[in-house]
């Protein structure tokens, strides 16, 4: 079994591997890493859950460059305090998966609780896109940084080695390289489509800060998932 610290120095090769390819690409921003937030929780943890999502969010003025920090380290280590955004949605479902399946309305707000937000120490996260994106994506966009990343990205799920994979709508950009299939994944939660194989549920869901359905619908849907069909 990896310890933590190989765990970190591995983390460290991938994100020199980002870096050396964000530079061949002559982008205008840095790269923002990502990964595991907290390796002895994450290892310690049970069970070990990777979100996928497209593209970080970093405050620009216009034609200012960015990037070059730790997306995991610093903001999610470091703890924020919003109740609002992908973080908190992400922290409430990572808390009940977590603390024995909570329902949404059962759970406090991130600013209320520091169990809450603490909950992310314990998970691991990436975006397809390492750069810093706006407050809306672009779908075509991303598939093009999806090809251009992908041998990277599948190495940091192998790394990362995780018993859930939620994807906020990113896991159908995956399904080749991960050998998966959208004929594999259960639809009866259509919120929520999930799949299990090789002992890993792929959960195939809606970006967390969607508008497409409630809070609580999200939330509950997908701890609903994990609660029947993954055992550990």
């Amino acid at each position: 079994m990896i310890t933590s610290d190989e765990l970190h120095l591995k983390q460290i090769e991938i994100n020199n591997e980002i870096t050396e390819r964000a530079q061949k690409l002559n982008k205008f921003h840095e790269p923002l890493f990502d990964g595991v937030v907290n390796e002895e929780l994450f290892l310690n943890g049970k069970p070990k859950i990777l979100w996928i999502l497209k593209e970080p969010w970093e405050k620009l003025e216009n034609g200012q460059s960015g990037g070059g920090w730790d997306l995991v380290k610093k903001l999610l280590h470091e703890g924020w305090h919003s109740n609002k955004g992908s973080y908190a949605i992400m922290a409430y479902v990572s808390y009940s998966i977590l603390n024995g399946f909570k329902k949404y309305s059962d759970i406090p707000y991130v600013s209320e609780d520091a169990n809450v937000g603490n909950s992310m120490k314990y998970i691991s996260y990436i975006n397809v896109k390492k750069f810093p994106g706006s407050t809306t994506s672009n779908m075509d966009e991303i598939s093009e940084y999806y090809l251009e990343f992908k041998d990277i990205l599948v190495k940091e799920i192998d790394l990362i080695n995780p018993d859930i994979v939620i994807g906020g709508n990113t896991l159908q950009l995956f399904f080749d390289d991960l050998k998966l299939k959208a004929d594999n994944f259960n639809k009866e939660t259509w919120s929520a489509w999930w799949y299990k194989n090789n002992n890993r549920l792929y959960i195939h869901s809606y970006h967390p800060n969607q508008r497409t359905i409630k809070k609580e619908k999200y939330v509950d849907d997908i701890v609903s998932v994990v609660q029947n069909n993954y055992y550990f």
